[in-house]
């Protein structure tokens, strides 16, 4: 009985992160995430916070700036424009810039994006899903 109950507890800690992954996959923002990972070509990493509940994506870019992201994602959120995404104004605050998306439907949430620049060159960023 232990053992299924020790088993049951370390599948569920690892399955944490996916089924969070899988949440903003499932939202309209799907697609808008996917494409963002591959216009940033970068590379999905585990969140730092160490939440498991919380609809996120975390992601590692090597060897470009915040700002050189911050126009590739303006150019995918214009791409977007006829499905209804838009943006919102940057902020900028302790080195990490944020941004929210949204599509014209108050119903499906927004995107948050933010991204921080890492010592050298590089930015870790992630993406959350925020529910209305």
């Amino acid at each position: 009985m232990r053992r299924i109950l020790t088993t049951t507890l370390l599948l569920g800690l690892l399955a944490g992160p996916a089924v969070a992954r899988d949440n903003v996959e499932a939202s309209p923002y799907g697609m808008v995430v996917s494409d963002l990972l591959l216009s940033f070509h970068a590379n999905e990493v585990p969140c730092e916070d160490g939440s498991v509940e919380a609809p996120e994506v975390c992601f590692m870019v090597t060897s470009v700036g915040a700002s050189y992201l911050a126009e590739r994602l303006t150019a995918l959120v214009e791409s977007y424009a006829p499905a209804g995404l838009s943006q919102g104004e940057w902020r900028a605050a302790n080195g990490v810039w944020a941004v929210s998306l949204a599509f014209r439907n108050d119903s499906y949430g927004r995107l948050d994006v933010y991204l921080a620049e890492t010592l050298g060159s590089g930015v870790r960023g992630m993406v959350r899903l925020v529910q209305r």
